[in-house]
Protein backbone atom coordinates (compact mmCIF):
# COMPACT_ATOMS: atom_id res chain seq x y z
CA UNK A 1 0.00 0.00 0.00
CA UNK A 2 1.57 3.09 -0.92
CA UNK A 3 1.98 5.62 1.89
CA UNK A 4 -0.45 8.85 1.39
CA UNK A 5 -0.57 12.21 3.47
CA UNK A 6 -3.68 11.90 5.72
CA UNK A 7 -6.71 13.97 3.93
CA UNK A 8 -8.14 16.91 5.67
CA UNK A 9 -11.26 15.94 7.45
CA UNK A 10 -13.58 18.94 6.04
CA UNK A 11 -12.28 19.31 2.50
CA UNK A 12 -11.65 15.59 2.01
CA UNK A 13 -8.29 17.13 -0.29
CA UNK A 14 -4.82 15.65 0.45
CA UNK A 15 -2.68 17.18 3.18
CA UNK A 16 0.92 17.58 0.83
CA UNK A 17 0.52 20.85 2.46
CA UNK A 18 0.15 22.16 6.14
CA UNK A 19 -0.14 25.74 7.36
CA UNK A 20 1.72 25.73 10.72
CA UNK A 21 2.46 28.69 12.91
CA UNK A 22 4.18 28.46 15.89
CA UNK A 23 3.71 31.25 18.35
CA UNK A 24 6.54 31.85 21.48
CA UNK A 25 6.71 33.39 24.22
CA UNK A 26 10.36 35.35 25.00
CA UNK A 27 11.16 36.85 28.34
CA UNK A 28 14.04 39.76 28.21
CA UNK A 29 16.88 38.91 30.36
CA UNK A 30 18.24 42.12 32.17
CA UNK A 31 21.52 40.23 32.86
CA UNK A 32 22.46 39.70 29.31
CA UNK A 33 20.25 42.07 27.46
CA UNK A 34 18.87 39.65 25.52
CA UNK A 35 15.61 37.73 25.43
CA UNK A 36 15.63 34.19 26.52
CA UNK A 37 12.51 31.73 25.62
CA UNK A 38 10.02 31.26 27.98
CA UNK A 39 9.37 27.68 29.60
CA UNK A 40 6.04 28.14 28.35
CA UNK A 41 6.21 27.25 24.45
CA UNK A 42 3.55 29.17 23.29
CA UNK A 43 0.84 28.44 20.47
CA UNK A 44 0.66 26.30 17.56
CA UNK A 45 -1.79 27.25 14.51
CA UNK A 46 -2.54 24.22 12.19
CA UNK A 47 -4.73 25.05 8.97
CA UNK A 48 -5.81 23.24 5.58
CA UNK A 49 -4.47 25.75 2.81
CA UNK A 50 -7.12 24.43 0.82
CA UNK A 51 -10.23 25.10 2.93
CA UNK A 52 -8.20 26.95 6.43
CA UNK A 53 -10.24 24.51 8.41
CA UNK A 54 -8.12 23.92 12.21
CA UNK A 55 -6.53 20.42 11.72
CA UNK A 56 -5.34 20.24 15.51
CA UNK A 57 -7.28 16.36 15.69
CA UNK A 58 -5.47 15.52 12.56
CA UNK A 59 -2.06 16.46 14.07
CA UNK A 60 -2.27 16.60 17.03
CA UNK A 61 1.17 16.13 17.70
CA UNK A 62 1.94 19.33 15.19
CA UNK A 63 2.86 18.38 12.02
CA UNK A 64 6.74 17.86 11.85
CA UNK A 65 5.79 14.76 15.39
CA UNK A 66 3.02 13.63 12.24
CA UNK A 67 3.61 9.64 11.91
CA UNK A 68 0.92 7.72 9.97
CA UNK A 69 -0.25 5.15 12.64
CA UNK A 70 -1.46 1.67 11.85
CA UNK A 71 -5.37 3.04 12.94
CA UNK A 72 -5.11 6.60 11.68
CA UNK A 73 -7.26 9.72 11.39
CA UNK A 74 -8.32 8.19 7.72
CA UNK A 75 -10.46 5.31 9.28
CA UNK A 76 -13.05 8.02 10.73
CA UNK A 77 -12.83 10.35 7.88
CA UNK A 78 -16.65 8.98 7.25
CA UNK A 79 -17.45 10.62 10.10
CA UNK A 80 -19.74 13.46 10.22
CA UNK A 81 -18.10 17.07 10.90
CA UNK A 82 -19.71 20.01 11.57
Amino acid sequence: MQNLPPKCPYCKKRLVEVLENDYNTYVFDPASATYREHEWKGEIEIFCPYCDAELYDVFPDGVCNYVKRRRNYEEMEELELP
